[in-house]
């Protein structure tokens, strides 16, 4: 019989919406198949999430809960519940509800025809025009850092096939973005588009959403590093020619005094600001570098619901 995963990180969520969840989802899946499995992966919540994870496990045999021992964050939450999905099919979304569960038939539907991964475009969001410019202004520059066309209307709101899944689990490195890192491993990829359910809140704060940004783009693009190559190259090429004048200028006006004081210390600033900026991306690079060679662990499971035993870590 074809089996359903549901992979849904959750971070904070109120139990009445977990609750809402799983019975939503357990009537969505329903028409499609008897068997699925509902993974809810607690990413460190602070309230009562992993007690409530834990009483749905008991009261629901489809449900399975794991619990991270501290906030890895939510790509690192999604890859967790993948590593641990057996389903012939994975559906991924949020646990807030904003990805409504009655559109997985429609996502299922669609992957019927071929594709191996499939996402949700969100037709309608409540964000405010300064967000969505940010965001539109964001991902203008991720497409142009990384060669790749990233949909800013799509979010983790996806059904994926199991050998798509596998090929996802082959993925290790430290900084993870769940739709990049599935571009990236390929397949034939489809979309549907269905309203976003309720108002867009993220429990990003502004610094963590710019960090993420940053992470984002050092971690799927190198070509900052030949932008500041190309930017040193012009740099150069400017100062060879301002000195070429000057030495015209004294050549041919030999009295001429002196001056120009203040373009200079502007330029050696100038300069410097450059070298030191190029410095920091190529550190960055370096710091990336040194997380993947600690070949530390992904995240780290604290406690299970619904199982028989404790998986490894991972």
């Amino acid at each position: 019989m074809l089996k359903i995963s549901v992979v849904a990180p959750v971070y904070n969520q109120p139990s009445g919406t977990l609750v809402e969840l799983v019975q939503r989802l357990s009537v969505s899946i329903s028409t499609i198949t008897g068997d699925f499995e509902i993974i809810l992966v607690d990413d460190g919540s602070i309230n009562d999430a992993w007690s409530t994870i834990g009483n749905l496990a008991q009261t629901h045999p489809n449900v399975r809960g794991f619990h991270l021992a501290r906030n890895f964050g939510q790509h690192v939450a999604i890859t967790a519940g993948l590593d641990h999905a057996n389903g012939d099919w994975v559906v991924v979304m949020d646990a807030d509800l904003q990805d409504r569960p009655e559109v997985i038939p429609d996502l299922y539907a669609k992957a019927q025809q071929g594709y191996d991964v499939v996402f949700v475009e969100r037709s309608e969001r409540t964000q405010s025009f300064v967000y969505r410019m940010t965001a539109a202004a964001f991902y203008l520059i991720l497409n142009a850092l990384s060669g790749e066309e990233y949909n800013r209307l799509q979010g983790n709101f996806s059904i994926v096939s199991a050998k798509a899944v596998q090929a996802f689990r082959l993925l290790r490195e430290p900084g993870r973005f769940y739709g990049g890192m599935l571009r990236w491993v390929g397949f034939r990829h489809g979309s549907i588009t269905s309203p976003h359910a309720g108002a867009d809140q993220s429990s990003y704060s502004l610094s963590r959403r710019i960090g993420f940004a940053i992470g984002l783009i050092v971690n799927f693009s190198t070509r900052l590093l030949y932008i500041s190559i190309v930017f040193g190259l012009v740099m150069a090429a400017v100062s060879f020619l301002i000195g070429c004048h000057i030495i015209i200028e004294k050549i041919l006006y030999p009295d001429l005094p002196p001056q120009g004081w203040t373009s200079v210390i502007t330029a050696i600033f100038f300069t410097a600001g450059v070298t030191n900026v190029a410095i920091g991306l190529t550190g960055i690079y370096i710091g990336q570098i040194l997380q993947q060679t600690r070949g530390r662990p992904l995240y780290v499971i604290a406690g299970t619901a619904g199982l028989p035993e404790p998986p490894e870590n991972s």
